[in-house]
């Protein structure tokens, strides 16, 4: 299991001593902390100066030029920097918004030219009238019976302006509204808005030479906060403090030998049956990916298990069956080869996933015989490979029935095997195997005498989930006969869910199915371009890139979000159930 094993630890001083220790501990880092009150502290509201300086860095570090210190420096006002930060990014924010307001304005004026109305024209007695008329309706306005004027036109629409007293009724086109200034004061407001941007683009580059600075001042603070709270959590009275928190077994031996030279009293014990301590998971670094798969959604209990291999294996094996193109998987490994130092930095085994992923596209997309939507000739080595047909609903539809059969099967195997020792297990067996009975009965539905087979292994799986579905233990007491039997007959309502959940796994023909056509659709469009020769080609060209990187962008969204729902929602609900909490060990940010 890669959940690992933690032990309950507790240390007791002299109270003068708490916050040395307190700053030893979180240098050691292998203690997540429980509240030792009788009460739990309420959590402190995160202050509003620390929720600021994170959003300043976060502003700076998003810079697209960022400016490294030459030398020494001396450390900045952090108030002063703060504040003058998120100034500029509120006003940039504000600027962004003006500029595409006045953009717009710039764009309706252009057709009308550049003139400022007169007071008359805009409050007397006559005033001007603006009009959008479609070109076929123009011939209309002399049934208007005012004076009008084309002051411009395009290929849709002429400009009209019309004077009268009152807006006039009938006429052809679409009334417009525009701004009262010229043309050239936006134009002149436009390009003040401009110079504004780049001045603050300019000082917000200039600010990123104290980035490393604020983020470490940041990160002490964090500390600080963190002790506090480790002060609040621990128990002080007659002089003498206690701290206790949860410990990985592995660790236990430097956490007795700190407590050895601080001179400290320490026990370790192993969790009590009504305990649930944090979950900290710990896996191979190719396999973490899995884990951060599996933390997007829920943490397993402590007394759970770890589903990150699991996980990890079927999501890739889901993502390559909806991304469906061999191409396509050898494009993301060559940007993953491309970043692969990049990658090794960062947090979480993203390399092992991107891996995964295109050893599974590119496998899959073979077995289909599809590269950017071109299907190979039969008799080619490629050809040969092509060994599932995508378009082969009736087959594709099997297939992926029964990748979802065999995950949810693992599912419930998996329970029965935690609950083993128990007749308890046998519920999660009776859908195991309605599952694989209900799946055999549809394979083999022209076959009568094989098929009862399958109804024969529903109908002892019904039975099994009716007796047996529940964890309390087995008596037979009449009381707890007849709850056992009420819980059984609330579980078989479930049978609509396990055939609901089964058939969630069509999206992998579906989504595949829709990417490979989507392929060979752009690759028809371009071919009908290339016919054309010339500016055809280009055109062509054009919607090969266009046309496959639209695709190409769906297949990762629809892999990601797709193959996470059939692991978080459909799997987890049947072999997860209990959710717990991450452990978070008491440590130092700073270096």
């Amino acid at each position: 299991m890669a959940i690992v094993p933690l032990s309950k630890a507790t240390l007791y001083g002299p109270a003068a001593e708490k916050d040395v220790v307190l700053d030893g501990l979180q240098r050691l880092g292998c203690l997540h902390l429980n509240d030792l009150h009788s009460t739990a502290a309420q959590q402190q509201a995160t202050a509003r100066e620390a929720i600021e300086a994170r959003e300043a860095l976060q502003y700076l570090e998003d810079s697209p030029v960022l400016r490294q210190p030459a030398g020494p420096r001396p450390p900045p006002d952090f108030s002063a920097l703060i504040q003058e930060t998120l100034k500029i990014r509120d006003r940039r924010h504000a600027l962004d918004e003006e500029r595409e307001r006045l953009r717009a304005r710039v764009a309706e004026l252009e057709p009308w030219g550049n003139f400022a109305l007169p007071d008359w024209a805009r409050k007397g007695a006559l005033r001007f009238w603006f009009y959008l008329i479609p070109l076929r309706r123009l011939e209309q306005l002399a049934a208007v019976g005012l004076p009008w004027s084309v002051v411009n036109r395009d290929h849709r629409f002429a400009y009209v302006v019309v004077c009268a007293v009152e807006a006039p009724s009938g006429m052809p086109g679409t009334q417009v509204t525009l701004d009262p200034r010229p043309l050239s004061a936006v134009r002149a407001k436009l390009a003040e808005v401009e110079r504004e941007i780049e001045e603050l683009d300019y000082r917000r580059i200039g600010l990123t030479l104290h980035t490393s600075a604020l983020r470490a001042a940041l990160d002490e603070a964090d500390d600080r906060a963190a002790r506090d709270q480790a002060g609040h959590a621990a128990l002080e009275r007659d002089g003498v403090f206690a701290v206790q928190g949860w410990v990985p077994q592995r660790q236990t031996g430097a956490l007795s030998k700190y407590a050895g030279e601080r001179r400290l009293a320490l026990t370790i014990e192993a969790p009590g049956p009504n305990e649930i301590p944090p979950t900290l998971l710990d896996n191979a670094k190719p396999l973490q990916s899995g884990e951060g798969l599996v933390t997007f959604y829920r943490t397993p209990s402590y007394r759970m298990w770890d589903p990150s291999k699991t996980v990890l294996i079927a999501f890739a094996v889901f993502f390559g069956m909806i991304f469906s193109d061999a191409g396509y998987g050898l494009l993301i490994g060559l940007a993953t080869i491309a970043f692969w130092k990049r990658l090794g930095r960062a947090p979480g085994g993203v390399r092992g996933l991107l891996v995964a992923l295109v050893i599974s596209s590119v496998v899959y997309g073979v077995l289909v015989g599809s590269y950017f939507g071109v299907i190979p000739a039969p008799g080619t080595w490629l050809g040969k490979a092509h060994l599932l047909n995508a378009e082969d609903n009736q087959l594709m539809m099997k297939i992926s029935i029964g990748i979802g059969v065999a995950h949810l099967t693992l599912a419930n195997l998996i329970t029965a095997w935690r609950r083993r020792g128990s007749v308890a297990l046998l519920g999660p067996l009776g859908w195991t195997a309605i599952l694989l009975g209900g799946f055999w009965a549809g394979l083999t539905s022209g076959r009568p005498d094989l098929m009862r087979l399958g109804l024969r292994a529903v109908g002892v799986g019904l039975l099994l989930v009716l007796l047996f579905n529940s964890e309390h233990p087995f008596s037979f007491a009449p009381k707890a006969l007849l709850s056992r039997f009420l819980e059984g007959l609330k579980s078989l309502t479930e049978v609509s869910k396990v055939f609901g959940d089964v058939l969630s796994y069509l999206r992998l023909f579906a989504l595949g199915l829709a990417a490979i056509k989507l392929a060979e659709a752009f690759n028809h469009l371009a071919a009908g371009s290339f016919a054309l020769k010339g500016v055809g080609v280009a055109l062509g060209i054009l919607v090969l890139v266009v046309g496959h990187a639209i695709n190409l962008t769906m297949g990762i969204m629809g892999g990601v979000v797709h193959g996470l729902r059939l692991n978080v929602i459909e799997f987890f609900n049947w072999s997860l159930p209990e959710e717990g909490a991450q452990y978070r060990a008491f440590t130092r940010k700073a270096a």
